[in-house]
């Protein structure tokens, strides 16, 4: 097995590439075309709650590695 050290700032890297692919779904046409009735708001909204449920996860994994995964 092979060990893989990921420093502070490409942690941050990661999250902020998690947070920008999750924020610019509300500009996928996936949602509008399963949901046209969702307004822009709307899909922000499902973008950003997306975000968070991923976020989440990556950071208890994180973690669970022993990570401190604290914002400064």
């Amino acid at each position: 097995m092979r060990a893989i050290i990921i420093e502070e700032d490409r942690f941050v890297e990661v999250r902020d590439l998690m947070e920008k692919a999750a924020t610019q779904l509300h500009t996928n046409s996936f949602l509008r075309v399963q949901c046209p009735k969702l307004t822009e708001a709307e899909i922000k909204a499902a973008a950003n709650e997306m975000f968070r449920a991923i976020n989440y996860e990556f950071v208890r994994w994180a973690q669970s590695h022993g990570a401190s995964c604290i914002r400064r």
